[in-house]
């Protein structure tokens, strides 16, 4: 015995209302790290500025590793959110389709709302503001970068080159 066509819909629902959560979440990650990076990497700056450590090859290492992990997680979170767009699209098409399904002609089909979903296809919905946020995160790094760059020596005239620890005074 099949599934009477409230219960599909309102399976249908639930799948899109959970679809359109998901969605949300992944969004919510990508502007949390949209926010977090560049505020960790500009603390990171502004605590070897205020040290006045002369690591200026440190800075930029660090600059660096926060503008891959920033486009790591990006991809990642990327991927993630076109698949979800495709499922979401996925099961509209389906709750669009279940007329048709359920008509006295058609066959004794199995109903399933999490049908087999072509993630290769791109999904209708672009969410093109999320890659222009990360753009623009990612150039205020890299003018942070060059501005480090382009600074001249800022450690204390009394501590030795290395620049890993302060000077001691050795007077008695």
């Amino acid at each position: 015995m099949g599934l009477q066509l409230e219960t599909k819909l309102d399976i249908l629902k639930t799948a899109i209302a959970e679809d359109r959560m998901e969605i949300r979440l992944i969004k919510d990650r990508l502007y949390s790290i949209c926010t977090f990076v560049p505020a960790s990497s500009f603390a990171v700056t502004a605590f070897l500025w205020e040290r006045r450590i002369e690591m200026r090859w440190f800075a930029i290492l660090c600059d660096i590793s926060f503008l891959a992990l920033l486009w790591a997680l990006f991809t990642r979170l990327w991927i993630d959110l076109k698949n979800a767009r495709i499922c979401l699209e996925g099961r509209e098409d389906l709750l669009r389709d279940i007329q048709k399904k359920d008509s006295p002609s058609a066959g004794n089909e199995v109903f399933d709302p999490y049908p087999p979903m072509s993630f290769g296809a791109k999904p209708r919905i672009k969410e093109k503001e999320i890659f222009w946020i990360v753009c623009t995160v990612s150039a205020a790094l890299l003018l942070k970068l060059a501005f480090v760059c382009a600074l001249p020596s800022v450690a204390k005239p009394d501590c030795p080159p290395c620049g890993l620890h302060t000077a001691v005074n050795t007077t008695p």
